[in-house]
C-alpha cells in the first residue's frame, strides 16, 4: 500500500491531471448510479435496478483502470 501511495505522489503533473479528470467523471457516474438505485427503491422497476448496478460496476472498474494506467504510463515514461 505504501508503494502505491509513493507512486501516486511522484506521478508527472500532466498524467496526474488526466487522472483527476477521469476520477471526477467516474465519481459523477457513481453518484448517478446511486441516484438511479435510490429511484429503483421507490419505483420498483427492475430495469432501473439493472441499469444502476451496471453503471455502478462500470464506474468502479474505470476508477481502478485510471489509477492503474496512470501508474503504468508514469513508470514507462520514467524508464524512457
Amino acid at each position: 500500500m505504501k508503494l502505491i501511495i509513493s507512486n501516486l505522489k511522484s506521478i508527472n503533473k500532466s498524467i496526474l491531471s488526466v487522472l483527476f479528470i477521469g476520477l471526477k467523471v467516474c465519481f459523477v457516474l457513481l453518484l448517478l448510479s446511486t441516484f438511479i438505485l435510490s429511484l429503483y427503491h421507490s419505483v420498483h422497476n427492475l430495469n432501473l435496478f439493472y441499469t444502476g448496478i451496471s453503471l455502478f460496476k462500470t464506474s468502479l472498474f474505470y476508477i481502478a483502470f485510471f489509477i492503474i494506467c496512470a501508474i503504468g504510463i508514469d513508470t514507462i515514461k520514467k524508464e524512457f
